[in-house]
């Protein structure tokens, strides 16, 4: 009738009567005992953002504005598991279908490149820079593109990026981020 006499039931009754393990596993938990045990959260080691367009873009402004923002949206992330990357990877599709060789694509192909980022970060600024040059550089006029991406690797906690002895911090800020992401968060 209650959750104490569930509780001072026996794990046999469980198992036979509340669905096996998970009536063993509802006693265990009423009686403060440790039922599952969570797997301590990995960081990722990868974090990307990539979309297919709704149309084919042939415009090198429509490729830099959406790489902007998946970058923006990818920082967003590795900022939310308290993280900075040290490698960022841009990668566009085409939409032609060609034949290369005895590979047949049922898109066009991909084209990606990367830079090793001076100082891992983790500030949006810091990331779009580079890869909007990254989007410059795959560009091919005349090629109509359907999908996108922003890779970012080479991934270190935020709190061990050691400064550079030469080099002004021009960072923004930890605190002006989140509130950035605090009002993205609260627009979608």
């Amino acid at each position: 009738n209650t959750g104490w006499d569930l509780r001072q039931m026996r794990e046999e009754w469980a198992r036979n009567h509340l669905g096996g393990i998970v009536g063993v596993r509802l006693i265990k938990e009423l009686r403060g005992q440790e039922a599952i045990v969570m797997d301590e959260y990995k960081d990722k080691k990868m974090i990307a953002t990539t979309r297919m367009f709704g149309n084919a873009v042939t415009d090198l402004s429509d490729i830099k504005e959406a790489i902007a923002t998946y970058t923006a949206r990818t920082a967003e992330k590795l900022r939310r598991q308290h993280s900075a990357a040290g490698m960022i990877n841009v990668f566009v599709v085409t939409n032609e279908k060609e034949e290369l060789g005895s590979q047949h694509f049922k898109h066009g192909p991909t084209y990606s490149s990367h830079t090793i980022l001076p100082q891992p970060t983790s500030q949006t600024n810091e990331l779009i820079k580079p890869a909007v040059a990254l989007a410059e550089q795959l560009y091919q006029e005349g090629k109509k593109y359907k999908k996108a991406g922003v890779i970012l690797s080479s991934i270190v906690p935020d709190d061990s990026i050691q400064a550079n002895l030469f080099e002004k911090q021009k960072s923004i800020g930890r605190f002006l981020m989140e509130q950035i992401d605090n009002i993205n968060f609260s627009m979608r």
